[in-house]
């Protein structure tokens, strides 16, 4: 029997730092290192002196982060513990198919490649041979071998008009132009939910179904929510903690990888709490012409229709997954 492996394809700004933080508190569970967005396209972050990311990362840079990866999940292991892993779809699925179809599309130095060491099943690979990734079967960066050795995918979404405007908040702290290349193309990659549903459809075809959370559920009942959850991966929810002391998460270098600036913007607001409580969220109909006219009025008309446009266009992919969250 294969040992059970945890990973979070978690879509940005849809609560999936909470919920990986909340099961980080099990004591069955361990996260890997490095832990989310090993696999962010710069090293450095969007830059606000001149709009621009920076360098994008190396093949030899995916392929130490993709080692690290596989090393932590066989040390983790190793130990009788299961790992858990969280990482951005958009991240690890190829360049040329997030500029498919892409309103924004941005050229990229070089397509991803890594290389299967098969560092988590085994030790010192030096001399074996590298495993050949041709006629991949699945739609990510990772060979087939890791990628279907996961026996719990999870699959985070929300509303992509809650989810959205929350991405643009974490932007503007960055300095990031509004009307800049880079931010339109990372905008319309971050509103899709189609990476997703790709991943969803390449493990439901392998009799692998994933277990889908939406975000705004996590957000106004997250016992009821880990319940749920738990009861999927086979682990026992009441060993998880809601409480936790200030900056535990920050622990065994964790987020070391990740520029200081980005991981305030996108998880600061955890990073400084001590626990989660639900908040209600409502059940009235959510307007798409009020929420553009509120996204005017913090921003401009101008970005407000454009997220207006790329909630619209990422509904269907959201729908679909919906439908099975739990």
């Amino acid at each position: 029997m294969d040992p059970q492996r945890i990973f979070i394809f978690s879509h940005p700004r849809s609560m999936c730092n909470v919920l990986f933080r909340l099961l980080c508190t099990h004591p069955s569970l361990t996260p890997t290192i490095p832990g989310p967005m090993a696999f962010i396209k710069t090293a450095d972050g969007p830059k606000s002196d001149d709009l621009d990311p920076g360098p994008y990362r190396t093949n030899e840079a995916y392929r130490s982060s993709f080692d690290q990866l596989g090393m932590s999940i066989r040390k983790i292991e190793e130990t009788g513990s299961i790992p858990l892993t969280m990482e951005h779809p958009q991240l690890i699925i190829p360049r040329g198919i997030v500029n498919k179809d892409s309103k924004y599309p941005r050229p990229y130095p070089h397509a991803i490649q890594v290389l299967d060491h098969m560092l988590d099943v085994q030790g010192d690979t030096t001399n074996l041979p590298v495993q050949q990734l041709s006629g991949k079967a699945n739609p990510t960066i990772f060979p087939d071998r890791f990628l279907f050795s996961i026996t719990s995918p999870i699959i985070t979404i929300r509303h992509p008009a809650h989810m959205l405007p929350s991405y643009v908040r974490g932007m503007s702290t960055l300095g990031v132009s509004f009307d800049s290349d880079f931010f339109l193309h990372e905008l319309e990659a971050v509103s899709r939910y189609r990476w997703e549903r790709l991943i969803f459809n390449c493990f439901s075809g392998a009799g692998r179904k994933p277990i889908v959370i939406d975000g705004g559920n996590l957000l106004e009942d997250p016992k009821g929510q880990m319940k749920k959850l738990c009861e999927g991966l086979g682990i026992d929810e009441s060993k998880i903690e809601y409480t936790w002391n200030l900056g535990d998460d920050r622990k065994d270098g964790l987020y070391s990888h990740v520029p200081e600036p980005l991981l305030k913007a996108f998880a600061g607001t955890l990073h400084q709490s001590t626990g989660v409580i639900g908040r209600p969220v409502g059940d009235k109909p959510l307007d798409l012409a009020i929420e553009e006219r509120k996204w005017a009025d913090e921003w401009n008309d101008d970005l407000a229709r454009r997220m207006s446009e790329l909630v619209k266009l990422s509904m269907p992919d959201y729908e679909h997954l919906s439908q099975f969250s739990i």
